[in-house]
């Protein structure tokens, strides 16, 4: 009696679906980060300008400042959008992967701790970039009085 090789084969439950407004999520994400490096290089120009120039008018640092000041209050809400759509994300993507588990007949844990997985490492990210993104603000706010400080005097 000839025994016949037989293989193993493996054949996962989930295979890794990202929906469309998870792409969308990413596509955001990588826009806020070349516009906090963009915001950034501005910024550093800026500062190290001033620092050149070293002059004591307060006019030219109130002119010069506002808008360094008027820009870091905008980083920090976008900082704040993110957590939000990062949070919008995790739900509609985790509400997308119950609704398919509504109409299997036996969902399994196989297919719905990995399809969460996706949805939470997408999740951090966009906490990553949030944090970043508020990190930097405060960092901002720090060089921007302290320079100010410098100049001028306690205010």
């Amino acid at each position: 009696m000839l025994q016949e090789e037989q293989t193993v084969t493996f054949q996962p439950i989930y295979e890794g679906y990202q929906p469309w407004f998870a792409k969308l999520f990413v596509f955001y994400l990588f826009v806020v980060l070349i516009v906090l490096l963009l915001r950034s290089a501005r910024f550093v120009w800026i500062l190290l300008k001033l620092r050149k120039r070293n002059e004591r008018s307060e006019s030219l640092f109130n002119k010069v400042g506002g808008g360094l000041f008027g820009q870091n209050a905008s980083s920090k809400q976008l900082g704040g959008l993110t957590v939000l759509v990062s949070i919008l994300n995790l739900s509609w993507w985790t509400a997308d992967i119950l609704l398919g588990v509504r109409a299997e007949k036996t969902p399994t844990l196989a297919y719905i701790l990995p399809a969460i997985g996706d949805a939470l490492t997408a999740f951090t990210l966009g906490i990553i970039v949030a944090v970043a993104t508020l990190g930097g603000s405060m960092w901002a706010q720090f060089a921007l009085n302290r320079r100010r400080t410098a100049l001028f005097g306690q205010k």
